[in-house]
């Protein structure tokens, strides 16, 4: 009876081992599957992130270098087109005659009523400068008038500064207006890119500031409103006393105190 007692015991002992190792290897089987589908989420999540990142500094770069070739165009008379590269991977460029408006005005009068702007300028006397601008999720780098500027959901910056200065004596301001049918494109492949002035005759104006009148720009209707702000401080025009950013309409607003004002205003075509 004593034996028998014993062989059974041992039986059920053996048992519960075998079901509690079964156990043990379920559970770390489930711990070593977890481990695993974490790490790859994380992982491609993390590769995402930087393809992600790195396209954009990629864009980043050659439109830097294409903003740089496209002021060649500003800066000099002999100097009528310019080409660059951009490699798209799934980003998107635009160009189009409608976006950010800029206004210069000498004592209040705005510089585009009389000729030889009026034929180029708004109805107030302002200058459209278009729309030329890469796009890839939610990252924008955008050419803005001779500038540069990057924005995505939070607000932008200025990477490249216009052609705006305020001297003591001479406030010159070069505006680039993109002069382009509404069109966009999406690639994987590389783009090629011309920009090309479309009027040999530049717009060129020079007005001499008597008395207390000044030089005042203004920036409505933009999208980039803190990179603005940034390229009009940049350029030493007083922005903090004369209305400067406010985000709640959006408008930037410069003045110089300068003896006369020299304006040109370049008309470009983007095409790819």
């Amino acid at each position: 009876m004593t034996g028998a007692t014993d062989t059974t015991t041992g039986r059920f002992g053996g048992d519960d081992r075998a079901v509690s190792e079964v156990v043990a290897f379920v559970l770390v089987f489930g711990v070593i599957l977890t481990s695993v589908a974490l790490l790859s989420v994380t992982g491609f999540q993390a590769m995402d992130g930087y393809q992600e990142a790195e396209q954009v500094a990629n864009a980043e770069r050659a439109m830097d270098a294409l903003t740089e070739n496209v002021n060649d165009v500003l800066r000099y008379d002999g100097i009528d087109r310019r080409h660059g590269e951009l490699t798209l991977r799934e980003g998107t460029v635009t160009a189009g005659s409608s976006g950010t408006v800029v206004n210069v005005s000498v004592g209040g009068d705005p510089i585009g009523d009389d000729k030889p702007f009026s034929e180029i300028a708004t109805e107030d006397g302002a200058f459209d400068v278009g729309e030329f601008a890469y796009h890839y999720e939610s990252e924008t780098i955008a050419y803005e008038a001779g500038g540069l500027v990057r924005a995505d959901d939070t607000g932008s910056v200025l990477l490249e500064d216009p052609l705006l200065t305020c001297r003591d004596d001479t406030a010159v301001v070069t505006l680039a207006v993109v002069d382009s049918q509404n069109r966009s494109i999406q690639s994987h492949d590389g783009l090629g890119v011309t920009v090309v002035e479309t009027d040999p005759d530049r717009h060129t104006r020079i007005v001499d500031v008597t008395g207390d009148a000044n030089v005042s720009i203004g920036i409505d209707d933009t999208e980039y409103e803190r990179a603005w702000h940034g390229a009009v401080s940049a350029g030493d025009w007083d922005v903090e006393e004369h209305g400067g950013y406010d985000p709640d309409d959006g408008d930037v607003i410069g003045v110089c105190n300068a003896d006369r004002a020299v304006v040109t205003v370049v008309e470009i075509d983007v095409r790819y």
